[in-house]
């Protein structure tokens, strides 16, 4: 019986642990103020405002899915710009996960406040913030389920555009 109730201790003290790993999750995150010079350049531009981007976290490292408009598709893609194509480790606390990209011109740092779900990306100083998005996070299956689903909407959205033309 004591190994029985030393059993269920331990898992107690263990369990709040896993529940912090996010490994095999992903975001969806919105555009809420974003600076059009500073988008990622795989990222589709609907209506003037940036589409949604996910960003996935496996063996502790993220990956960025974009809707990237190619020719008259709009997919879910991992970023097009080949410099930016390397999984990039991040890090984490109780309270942030972070991780930085680098593209052509610059190198950019990613806080996700893990309580708000916010999304800053900033110069690597953290002295300047290019972009604002709010996220929803999601099991693995689930992220990647509705990255495409807004690729639909989005693709269904293009489709439709023309159909409004008069000439």
């Amino acid at each position: 019986m004591k190994i029985f109730y030393s059993t269920i201790i331990i898992m107690l003290f263990l369990s709040p642990s896993s529940f912090a790993n996010v490994n095999g999750k992903g975001i969806v995150c919105e555009c809420i103020d974003c600076k059009l010079y500073h988008i990622d350049p795989s990222s589709h531009i609907n209506n003037k405002k940036p589409t949604e981007i996910g960003y996935h976290f496996k063996n502790n490292k993220i990956t960025p899915y974009f809707l990237s408009k190619i020719g008259d598709k709009i997919k879910v893609s991992e970023n097009i710009d080949i410099t930016l194509r390397k999984k990039k480790k991040f890090f984490f606390d109780s309270d942030e996960i972070s991780w930085t990209y680098k593209d052509s011109l610059n190198i950019y740092s990613y806080s996700l406040d893990r309580k708000t779900l916010v999304l800053k990306k900033m110069n690597i100083t953290k002295t300047e913030i290019y972009n604002i998005r709010k996220c929803e996070a999601f099991l693995e299956n689930k992220f990647f389920e509705n990255m495409n689903k807004l690729s639909i909407k989005y693709q269904n959205d293009f489709n439709d555009k023309p159909g409004k033309n008069k000439i």
